[in-house]
């Protein structure tokens, strides 16, 4: 449900403006522009190198949403380091992403991605992801979500378990399940497999600044009360529209079977960004053939995130208050 806030008009006068409001937001607990390489890109910090040692992502500053800049990643043509093509940029730590998200608690994730053309028209023999929610360093586990390019299809996706567990629903969206018939996207989207089609199905675009907006909310470990769910904001529009909701689902800690007290020492505490494509072949692209993909403005909080630009705010079943914090920079 969409809630609008009555917002002052200073807060859309720029982006930087726009962008500094939703950090200083209530609930926000991690925020990144990507504007430096001093703390926000720092390689060997929270940036690392290809399969091959190569630094493939960077600061750009002639490329970005809001700010000085924004993080870049260059896919380089064959012959290339494979599976890790350009490494990826990460956080660290038992609260790298600015709080530990265990049993019973709820957490937002925002920002803003951008592709070049060749993102989408490459020749790869492997899907690239984009982000990881995890456990420390667990990259695959239990405890990780992931957004990918489904098998090359250029939708985006989501699954857990390293890929065993998808965000796929009944055709009625009431429940997670895996046989056919299902929705693969659901919410506004209603994607139904094997009836794919670009109006009931949401694709990436190029050269368009789009915001990727996610809500998780992590019930009792091993039991169906989960919910994991997400938006998409397009550039210069002020509304979410949703292409993941899926209520009702069984999220694991990283023992089988969770015990209550490893169970709550886990959970969701960082994420990584990446392009990474499992099993890609070195040889594996167009020749000569560069691909991009940027990001900036990442937010994590507890709270719901306004859309960029203007103050929409995603509930949980009702309107929400307006939230306190939310001012002109």
């Amino acid at each position: 449900m969409l809630a609008t806030l009555c917002l002052s008009p200073a807060l859309a006068a720029t982006p930087e403006q726009d962008f500094a409001a939703r950090c200083a937001a209530a609930g926000v607990v991690k925020c990144v522009g990507f504007d430096n390489t001093t703390t926000d890109i720092v390689r060997g910090q929270n940036l690392s190198a290809d399969g091959q040692g190569q630094y493939r992502a960077r600061l750009d500053q002639s490329m970005k949403a809001s700010g000085a800049g924004s993080l870049v990643f260059e896919l380089p043509p064959p012959p290339h380091a494979g599976a890790n093509i350009a490494g990826n940029w990460y956080t660290t730590g038992p609260t790298g992403m600015g709080a530990m998200f265990s049993e019973n608690s709820t957490f937002y994730v925002q920002f803003r991605m951008r592709l070049s053309p060749e993102m989408l028209n490459n020749s790869w023999d492997s899907f690239w992801k984009t982000i990881l929610f995890h456990y420390n360093t667990q990259t695959c586990g239990s405890i990780e979500l992931a957004t990918v390019n489904q098998y090359l299809s250029g939708r985006p996706f989501m699954y857990t378990d390293c890929g065993a567990r998808h965000m796929t629903t009944t055709l009625d969206g009431s429940r997670p399940t895996m046989d056919t018939p299902l929705l693969l996207q659901q919410g506004d989207f209603k994607c139904q497999y094997g009836q794919v089609n670009a109006q009931t199905c949401l694709f990436f675009v190029p050269n368009e600044w789009v915001t990727f907006y996610y809500k998780v909310h992590v019930g009792t470990w091993d039991q169906p009360n989960s919910m994991i769910e997400a938006w998409i904001s397009r550039e210069g529009s002020s509304q979410y529209q949703q292409w993941i909701r899926v209520p009702n689902f069984s999220l694991s800690c990283n023992t089988d079977p969770c015990s209550q007290q490893p169970g709550k020492s886990q959970g969701y505490n960082n994420l990584t960004i990446t392009p990474y494509m499992t099993s890609l072949s070195p040889s594996s692209g167009k020749a000569g053939m560069v691909s991009r993909i940027w990001f900036d403005e990442l937010i994590v909080s507890t709270q719901p995130i306004a859309a960029p630009g203007a103050g929409v705010a995603v509930a949980d079943t009702l309107p929400p208050a307006a939230p306190t914090g939310i001012r002109a920079q």
